[in-house]
């Protein structure tokens, strides 16, 4: 029988050596080899993918800031409906304001090579870095095709002449990139055209960042399936159309998709190509980029082919080591078996291990360690059930349910009671130094294990919950007896004492009336957490016992400061920051001094904040857009402490109202100021008032006065008297004027205007034409 011959023990020790010894050799090279060819190629194609999501988000973000910054410009009023009829060379100051306007246009984006506007009228004039008047009949026949357009802004490219073709499917390569916006843009009859060139070697700059190996090429191509910019050599144009209709063909078969990855040959060599949609204004970009990777792959497939011969070479070898390996553990064996026999089992039913099995018999140990295994568990399974029942998420058993699963746990539910404790921590703002924002977590995470010991030596059955935000629970399990009450207040006094010295923190511990029926659990937790509000606003431990509180705690009425409340309103719409923050301090401190529970304080700076948000709506500012839509009723309910609900009320309520209200008195002030100035300039020659100013504009002449001598540096009266003055001294530069008009077309009488003239220039009149005469003639000569 069993020793007479080798049995099933052998046969499967010989294959199990077998497979040890030689298949994991030959699993880690086909492993390697097919993660270098398919996995590797997977991964650095995806690679590349995300690399260009990230590099053309970027480009597009260059390309929408520099179409969002032309449309800014294009509404200016500086491009207004009055370049249709302004003389440019009369009103120099303008025409020089406008070329400057340029200038800081082209210099706002990177991308900007230069800036152009064309206004077409009947003698269309060009401005670039000066103003030009525009003969040349093909320039102006394509500023007005670009200006016939039906489009407000568009992109337009202008190709190269030398790749034009025939071929209807021929691929052409812009010459030159332009961002063409009309103007006037705030009115439908526009007569001019606002062009932006775009720096074509910037631009391929960028592309080149979508590239992330040393080989390869990047490329736009617009709708029309033109290069808008490319990053290849000349002699690798062509290039661009095959990979164009290897793209087609792609989205052909993947139902038309707008972007994708997927590898393509081209001159022996591998290439990941990626390509996506970029929308543009009125016109869609698509952006491909091509990477060679043939050059990374195939030192892995050599390495993996030579793993595996390694490896097969090897299985031949572990046959054989097998083969002895397996006759040698197998001696031992073969001599246990020797000596035991039973001949009711035979060895094919069994093999030799099964047959010492059962002989020996392991059932007995195996149940030991089943039953060592229930132990460790059982402290998790009672604490895991505490937890739902205080939650209230097994509120669907029935009492006797709960108290046999109570006993299942080890929890004698007969003869005790149970109660809920909850520790509430204060102070924590007091720790500068020892914890930081955000370590509310550790400081609880301290507080419970203190509690958990004091509990430990206190009484027999018990659970402490974290609740990660400065509040601890406890369920205890106590004996019904006359010391019961005394035992657990002189429990929370040493926790008190000990987080107090530990922690130097305080420590406010509510405890609950007796939980009758285990269904009551929930409940009576959620009594104990709205119990807790009623702690007063002391910098010392509290002991709150339910049971003993009286009813007119929980009955008194809070006594409001409204005075205060009306002080706050008040000096917050008078902008008053100081005063504001300081009256809201002061109606903290009454509160507190009124009602010095923590619930009766927070309903106080609750009814405080409604106030507060109907005095910003009445200003006239959106509470939605002011504060984001963020819930600030939410976000004070949740804070427990004064000084936390007084800071939050100045940082997050007070502080941006008054700043978004200063913001808009600014621009106001500035608009009345700019608005005098223009009706200046266009009524100089009449008698300008003042008052007259002040009416128009809608306030006092004092207030104007001293709005312009701030705003502008100069006197109202001085900025009327150097408009005047300046415009006299081009009009007396024609020798055929006579003073006396040129005085009347200023708006002053002739002798008052010799007088004022001769103050502010230093000579007369008629002494200015003379001396402005002899340069010209000096010049002249």
């Amino acid at each position: 029988m069993l020793r007479k011959k080798k049995g099933t023990f052998y046969r499967k020790s010989f294959i199990w050596f077998l497979l040890t010894a030689t298949i994991p050799g030959v699993i880690t090279g086909a492993i390697i080899y097919w993660y270098s060819t398919a996995q590797i190629e997977k991964d650095l194609s995806q690679l590349h993918l995300n690399q260009m999501e990230q590099r053309v988000k970027n480009i597009d973000d260059q390309l929408s800031y520099l179409e969002m910054d032309l449309s800014n410009w294009a509404f200016n009023s500086r491009f207004g409906y009055k370049l249709k009829t302004l003389d440019f060379i009369y009103h120099f100051q303008e025409t020089w304001d406008i070329t400057q306007t340029l200038n800081v246009i082209a210099g706002s984006h990177p991308l900007i090579k230069g800036v152009e506007l064309y206004i077409d009228r009947e003698e269309p004039v060009v401005f670039r870095t000066e103003y030009y008047k525009v003969t040349d009949p093909e320039r102006i026949e394509e500023y007005r095709r670009l200006l016939a357009d039906k489009r407000l802004v568009y992109w337009d490219l202008i190709l190269d002449e030398d790749t034009e073709s025939d071929d209807e499917d021929a691929i052409s390569t812009a010459d030159e990139i332009r961002l063409i916006h009309k103007v006037p843009g705030m009115i439908t009859s526009r007569f001019g055209v606002l062009l932006v060139r775009v720096d074509s070697t910037k631009l391929v700059n960028l592309l080149q960042t979508m590239t992330p190996y040393n080989e390869g090429f990047t490329f736009l191509l617009d709708a029309g399936g033109n290069v808008v910019a490319t990053d290849s050599n000349d002699g690798e144009k062509d290039i661009h159309q095959v990979l164009r209709q290897e793209i087609l063909q792609y989205k052909a078969g993947h139902d038309g998709q707008v972007s994708g990855n997927f590898l393509w040959n081209w001159n022996n060599k591998t290439y990941s190509v990626s390509y996506g949609n970029m929308k543009r204004i009125q016109t869609d970009w698509t952006y491909v980029s091509a990477s060679p990777i043939t050059a990374i792959i195939s030192p892995l497939m050599t390495l993996s082919r030579v793993i595996i011969t390694v490896s097969l070479s090897v299985l031949l070898l572990g046959l054989f080591l097998s083969w002895l390996a397996s006759n040698w553990i197998y001696t031992p064996v073969r001599r246990l078996m020797s000596k035991i026999e039973d001949s009711d089992i035979t060895p094919q039913k069994l093999d030799e291990f099964e047959y010492l099995e059962r002989q020996w018999s392991h059932l007995t140990n195996q149940q030991v360690t089943l039953q060592e295994r229930l132990n460790e568990q059982l402290p998790n399974l009672r604490n895991s059930f505490l937890q739902q029942l205080i939650q209230g998420h097994l509120y669907a058993y029935t009492e006797q349910d709960l108290r046999k699963r109570m006993e299942r746990y080890g929890w004698d539910t007969d003869s005790n009671r149970f109660y809920i404790l909850r520790f509430q921590l204060a102070g924590y703002d007091n720790l500068k130094g020892r914890f930081g924002p955000g370590d509310e977590s550790l400081v609880t995470f301290m507080a419970s294990n203190i509690i958990e010991e004091i509990a430990a030596a206190s009484f027999r059955q018990y659970v402490v919950l974290n609740f990660h935000d400065l509040s601890v629970a406890m369920f205890l399990s106590s004996k019904q007896d006359a010391q019961e009450a005394e035992k657990i207040r002189s429990f929370a006094e040493e926790v008190s004492q000990k987080i107090n010295q530990w922690l130097k923190l305080y420590v406010t511990i509510t405890v609950s009336r007796a939980i009758e029926q285990l269904k009551q659990t929930h409940e009576v937790f959620m009594e104990a957490e709205r119990f807790a509000g009623y702690r007063r606003l002391t910098n010392q431990s509290q002991f709150l016992f339910i049971e003993e509180m009286p009813e007119e705690t929980m009955t008194n009425e809070t006594s409001y400061p409204f005075a205060l409340e009306q002080d706050i309103l008040q000096a917050l719409r008078s902008g008053k920051l100081s005063e504001t923050e300081r009256c809201i301090s002061q109606f903290m401190n009454e509160l507190a001094a009124r009602q010095d529970t923590v619930i009766y304080v927070q309903q106080g700076m609750l009814q405080l904040l409604g106030s507060i948000l109907h005095a910003i709506m009445q200003s006239g500012i959106s509470t939605f857009r002011l504060f984001e839509g963020e819930n600030l009723y939410e976000q004070l309910s949740q804070i427990r402490e004064p000084g936390n609900m007084l800071k939050w009320m100045k940082e997050k309520v007070i502080q941006p109202y008054i700043e978004e209200r200063s913001a808009r008195a600014d621009r106001q002030l500035k608009e009345i100021v700019e608005q005098t100035i223009d009706y200046i300039h266009a009524n100089y020659m009449r008698d300008i008032s003042l008052d007259e100013c002040a009416d128009r504009v809608g306030t006092s002449p004092y207030t104007l006065s001293r709005l312009f001598k701030q705003i502008t540096g100069v006197n109202f009266i001085d900025y009327v008297t150097h408009v005047r003055i300046e415009k006299a001294k081009e009009l007396l530069q024609d020798p055929h004027r006579k003073i006396n008009e040129v005085a009347t077309d200023v708006g002053y009488q002739q002798r008052y205007f010799n007088r004022i003239f001769k103050k502010q220039v230093g000579v007369t009149p008629g002494q200015y034409r003379e001396m402005y005469l002899e340069a010209t003639s000096v010049n002249k000569n």
